[in-house]
């Protein structure tokens, strides 16, 4: 999701201010007679919480884990809950550089309370168990949960060094400045629709003089591929030798540091100016005051200066400004139509029925040419900017239907979804949760037609059927059982 409800830095910092326990950095005594089902060196997916048995968390530890030394922590948030998630992309990083990871089963995208109540348990509850060095403590999150990690991280001030965020920049209300408590690592997509952002941040970032990297991977919206996650807990261990918070270790630099001017090398020698340019800047930033970087700081100078890293920065610049100019278009247009509808619907008008049918067409067209320029076979930076605002576009939307169903506004709910399914007729996730707001609404007929309709274009979860309490209302139905079945029987 794009932005986490509520997520003001105010709320937060209000909430967790007024709670009993804090999180303390400073851990129980652990031992090493850790229970047989949380042994070291595999996940365990389900961890709950002494101080709040509603809480649980997933875990890793090191295969070499002992009570003899004080361990990086990385918590995790997953905007789905899903604590198991980030552990599987950042558990080769973990066993490699020797973090302890743990990721909430219970934090998701929504209003950031439970949110940060689910991040207290898991820290006091980890804190607790295991020995952990509470100079190095990291947070890490996706989307709506990059955005938690960032605001819970704002408010903990010192207790966290470092912040890895992937899909998403920070909470609103957190602003890049001198002042900010941690580092910051950030992952995207190169199809992410919060490529923007993110890039945006990457300046800013840079302007506040805050030490970062934004690496973008090949992908969409989702959680760092775990080559990206090895990466990033590297620059935190660097990071980590540069402040004093680990002893250094000149190997560990030295192969990194090398690794970083071979890659910058190559990438001028073939003629990619612009990455060779921002990889400079960073092996400047990164290695001041562990390695002679003057040469790299003037390089980065010589290229910022030339021709084509001026027309190649104003290109890319031009394009996100345009990326988000379009995003906007696309979101205006469907809110007018929404309006249009409901007008229509309500005075039953001839002449709000036909604008609505003139800003139906022009909004269908223009999703049809972005569909159409997304599918192209060749991988191209118009392919990667028409799946980024669709994409945009289509979360948007959904976001929109999904506040009105959770507010119980089954007719407003409704009428979103049937214009998305008109616009969209092929999405099956549409067609679903439309079925279960019939469903919700009493209308039985619509809701097994629209669900047999979401089956047809790819839906086949039998399992979310039978447990989805959205449709109780059509369960006893013969047309509900039929559509069961049959999923049943294409396993």
């Amino acid at each position: 999701m794009r932005r986490l409800s509520d997520c003001s830095l105010r709320h937060f910092t209000a909430f967790m201010l007024s709670t009993a326990v804090l999180f303390a950095p400073t851990p129980a005594k652990a031992t090493d007679g850790i229970p047989e089902d949380l042994q070291p060196g595999r996940v365990i997916e389900r961890v709950v919480c002494k101080n709040n048995p509603d809480q649980s968390y997933a875990l890793y530890l090191p295969s070499n884990y002992s009570s003899a030394r004080k361990w990086p922590l990385l918590a995790a948030f997953d905007p789905a809950a899903r604590g198991n998630l980030p552990i599987e992309y950042f558990r080769e990083a973990a066993e490699r550089f020797g973090y302890i990871v743990c990721g909430s089963n219970n934090s998701r995208n929504g209003p950031l309370q439970p949110s940060a109540e689910a991040a207290q348990s898991m820290l006091i509850d980890v804190a607790a168990r295991f020995s952990i060095d509470d100079r190095r403590v990291y947070l890490t999150g996706f989307s709506g949960g990059a955005r938690a990690a960032s605001a819970i991280a704002v408010w903990l001030k010192e207790g966290i060094t470092g912040v890895i965020g992937c899909g998403a920049g920070f909470a609103a209300g957190i602003e890049p400045s001198s002042s900010l408590p941690f580092v910051f690592y950030g992952t995207v997509g190169v199809e992410d629709f919060n490529y923007p952002e993110m890039k945006q941040l990457d300046r800013k970032l840079q302007s506040a003089g805050i030490a970062h990297r934004i690496e973008v991977f090949e992908g969409g919206h989702g959680w760092a591929p775990a080559d990206s996650c090895v990466r990033a807990l590297e620059w935190m261990e660097l990071q980590a030798m540069k402040s004093g918070r680990r002893t250094r270790d000149e190997g560990f630099i030295e192969r990194v540091y090398k690794s970083a001017q071979d890659k910058a090398v190559k990438q001028e020698a073939a003629g990619r100016l612009l990455e060779a340019y921002d990889q400079y800047l960073g092996i400047a930033a990164d290695f001041k005051a562990l390695r002679d970087v003057s040469e790299f700081e003037k390089r980065a100078v010589l290229l910022k200066d030339s021709k084509s890293v001026k027309q190649a920065l104003k290109k890319a610049q031009d394009q996100e400004n345009e990326e988000i100019r379009r995003a906007l278009e696309l979101t205006g247009l469907r809110a007018r139509l929404t309006t249009l509808e409901r007008g229509a619907q309500t005075s039953g008008s001839n002449s709000e029925t036909g604008e609505r049918q003139v800003t139906f067409s022009e909004l269908k067209n223009k999703l049809k040419e972005l569909k159409r320029k997304s599918e192209a076979a060749e991988d191209t930076p118009e392919r990667a900017y028409a799946r980024r605002v669709l994409s945009q576009y289509n979360v948007a939307a959904f976001e929109q239907s999904m506040m009105l169903l959770q507010a119980r506004k089954y007719d407003l709910a409704a009428s979103n979804l049937v214009i998305d399914a008109e616009l969209m007729p092929d999405n099956w996730r549409i067609l679903y949760y439309l079925a279960c707001t019939y469903s919700l609404k009493g209308d039985k007929r619509r809701a097994i037609e629209t669900l047999t309709k979401a089956v047809e274009k790819g839906f086949a979860n039998a399992a979310e059927l039978e447990r989805n309490d959205q449709l109780d209302g059509i369960r006893d139905e013969a047309g509900f059982k039929k559509i069961i079945e049959g999923l049943k029987q294409k396993r």
